[in-house]
Parts: structure tokens; C-alpha cells; sequence
């Protein structure tokens, strides 16, 4: 007897063995979940280790040069204002002259006013300000325009740039200038081994 081909299945002109749109079985989509899900943990760990050291360490570092800098402009401002008090002191102390006695009104105003460029610098240059959102994004990286020198860039140069530290570093040295104070940005030491030789 003769079989017609129309009542034997062949795969190959089944219309449900190639059909796509059937879902795949539950087992091997918990599977791909599983799968996905531990990659992606994986992942998150590998890459936990590998940058969230580093970037500690770079946010530190510009962390503690930043508020070295803002110190180091609050601590001019306050051996300004005590400079001026400490020449006035001993004129409120003794009878003076007339003459004396202008130069004492010019230091009083002096110091007023110093007093003021302190009080508003410790109000500006207070860290939540200078650490705050105006000026770092919340992955910590900062947002100002920070240009490279000599085609490498250093936390200094990125510091320096801060918009704050540049109106509190000009105002300084205005203040330092009219004062006629010399200020100087790098201090120089004896060498340890030269430090007691006196030959």
C-alpha cells in the first residue's frame, strides 16, 4: 500500500516546529534569570573593588588639598586681623600723641574692616559651601572649568580653579597688597642635614 505524502509529518513543513512566538519553557527562563541576576552581581563586585578604592583615594586627596587651601586663605586673613590688633594694643594701653593718636584711628578702621573680609571668607569658605552641590556633582567629580597646564593636569590646578578659591585668593592678595604684605606661596627649608651645620 502506498503512503501519501500529505499523512506523514515532516518537521520541515510543520508550521509549530518552527513557530517562534511559542515561550520558552519556565526551567529555562528561571535559568536566564538566575544567570543574568549572579552577572550582574558579579559584576557589581568586580567593579566595586576595582574603582570605589580609587576613587576614595582621588576624592580624598582632593578633599584634603581643597581644605588645606581654604585654610591656608582664612589663616592669612587671621594673621591680618591680628597683626592690626596687636599694633593697636599697646597704642589703647598709653597716652599717645596726636599723631599717634590718627594712626590709631586708621588702625581701628583697619581693623573693622578686616574684621568684616574675615567674618564674610569664614561664611563663603565654609566647607558644606565649598564642598557643596553649586560646585560637585553627586558622583563627587567637580563642575567647574578646570583647564589643563603644560598638557597635565594636577589636583593643584584643578584647586586653584575652584571658583571660590579664586575670588578668596584675589580678595587676599588685594588685602595683602594695601596692607603692603609680602605674601609668599612656597616655603623654603634648610636641607636636614645642612639644618645645624654652621661651617
Amino acid at each position: 500500500m502506498a503512503i501519501h505524502p500529505s499523512s506523514v509529518q515532516n518537521p520541515a513543513y510543520d508550521d509549530d516546529y518552527y513557530d517562534t512566538s511559542t515561550p520558552y519553557p519556565s526551567s529555562t527562563l528561571r535559568l536566564a534569570s538566575k544567570h543574568t541576576t549572579e552577572g550582574y552581581r558579579d559584576g557589581i563586585t568586580a567593579s566595586k573593588q576595582q574603582f570605589i578604592q580609587e576613587g576614595f583615594d582621588e576624592g580624598y586627596i582632593l578633599g584634603a588639598a581643597l581644605g588645606l587651601k581654604v585654610g591656608g586663605l582664612l589663616g592669612i586673613l587671621d594673621g591680618i586681623v591680628g597683626t592690626i590688633y596687636g599694633l593697636l594694643h599697646p597704642l589703647d594701653k598709653k597716652n599717645v600723641d596726636s599723631k599717634s593718636s590718627e594712626y590709631k584711628d586708621v588702625l581701628k578702621e583697619q581693623l573693622k574692616r578686616q574684621q568684616k573680609v574675615r567674618e564674610t571668607a569664614k561664611q563663603e569658605l565654609a566647607l558644606e559651601k565649598v564642598f557643596g552641590r553649586d560646585y560637585f556633582g553627586e558622583d563627587g567629580v567637580w563642575k567647574w572649568a578646570a583647564e589643563e597646564e603644560d598638557g597635565e593636569m594636577t589636583f593643584d590646578d584643578i584647586i586653584l580653579q575652584h571658583p571660590l578659591i579664586v575670588k578668596w585668593g584675589d580678595i587676599v592678595n588685594k588685602q595683602a597688597e594695601e596692607l603692603g604684605l609680602d605674601l609668599k606661596d612656597d616655603v623654603e627649608f634648610e636641607d636636614e642635614g645642612n639644618a645645624g651645620d654652621d661651617s
